[in-house]
């Protein structure tokens, strides 16, 4: 039982209790806590907007600008997420104020923390890493199956491009009246910048993607920020493997300031530090630590089912910065005595 005031601690459950009267007014309770949307309400008195109100997600900014979100705990786990059973009704330009352990807002309704626990992905490079070969033959496998999948036809559909770039196959044509010929040189670029572990010339060309696509989030933005997630996982994984310049990144978030949505560019430069939704993480995370096909693939498979076309988006951009590991494969093969084999 929590005394009122009383903070909790077991579990990574946080903030504080209330009176049994103050609770029973709550219209919904936070469940699940990221640790960015903690820190963010660890102020006593911190206040801020609603920016935008959907049918499963409320994204609020506070005064300085950041970005977190309240979802429906079908959603799926982020450093910026708080899960709840049932969201507010609240309005975009209403205001919020935070005095634990509630979040009250300005056309009534609040949210509850009381029970409220922790959420944060797993530390990348804690674990153990299988060897860069073991990584590439599953990735290549999880390319076969994913490239059976319907998916629909849209201007970020490379899991096929990625594919046949791996295996040193012939690259797919576009229609040049279509919207994938259109950006086509993009993603051909970026694709070849990868190959290269070519980190400047990806920033360079990615600058084109920024912005790019309809929403709170366009598809250029979560393709680029999967790439940058890959990347930057392959090298905190294989230091001495892949490369990694902070100072290129943060230029490119910099300039990605102003244009894009402020919510997309809080969730991309997520992405490109090593912080993005629960399902990418397992996927990355599991294919670096060489679990399972199947929990590797079924986490493929839940983060295409974030938003409209997000998670398709982010997926897409993943496999294209995977690809940064085939140079590493052929440069290590070379130095050793038999040639290294894959079996998809």
């Amino acid at each position: 039982m929590v005394r009122p005031n009383e903070e909790t601690t077991p579990e990574g459950a946080i903030l504080r209790g209330r009176t049994g009267h103050e609770a029973s007014r709550s219209l919904c309770s936070a469940r699940l806590v990221g640790t960015k949307a903690k820190d963010l309400l660890a102020l006593q008195g911190r206040s801020g907007k609603v920016l935008a109100a959907l049918s499963d997600t409320v994204y609020l900014s506070t005064q300085d600008g950041e970005i977190f979100w309240v979802s429906l705990k079908k959603s799926p786990l982020h450093r910026r997420c708080i899960l709840v059973s049932l969201l507010p009704k609240v309005a975009p330009g209403e205001l919020y104020f935070w005095q634990s352990p509630c979040l009250t807002f300005s056309g009534g309704s609040f949210i509850d923390f009381r029970t409220a626990r922790e959420w944060n992905a797993f530390v990348s490079g804690a674990r153990k890493r299988v060897s860069p070969a073991v990584l590439w033959a599953c990735f290549r496998r999880l390319l076969g199956v994913l490239d059976l999948l319907e998916v629909q036809e849209d201007m970020w559909r490379t899991i096929s491009l990625g594919r046949d770039l791996a295996a040193g196959r012939t690259l797919p044509a576009f229609s040049p009246t279509s919207i994938m010929g259109r950006v086509q040189d993009m993603a051909l670029g970026l694709a070849h910048a990868c190959l290269d572990q070519d980190l400047f010339s990806v920033t360079r060309v990615g600058k084109e993607m920024i912005g790019l696509g309809p929403g709170l989030t366009p598809s250029g933005d979560d393709f680029l920020g999967g790439l940058l997630f890959a990347a930057r996982s392959l090298h905190q994984a294989y230091p001495g493997y892949f490369s990694w310049d902070e100072d290129v990144v943060y230029d490119l978030l910099e300039w990605a300031k102003n244009r894009t949505h402020p919510i997309s560019h809080a969730i991309f430069s997520d992405l490109a530090l090593g912080h993005g939704p629960e399902p990418l993480h397992d996927l990355v995370g599991g294919l670096l630590e060489g679990k399972g096909f199947d929990p590797i693939l079924e986490a493929a498979l839940r983060l295409t089912a974030i938003g409209h076309s997000s998670g398709w988006d982010l997926l897409s951009g993943t496999v294209m910065g995977m690809m940064m590991a085939k140079k590493s494969i052929v440069r290590r093969s070379r130095n050793q005595k038999k040639p290294l084999t894959f079996n998809q």
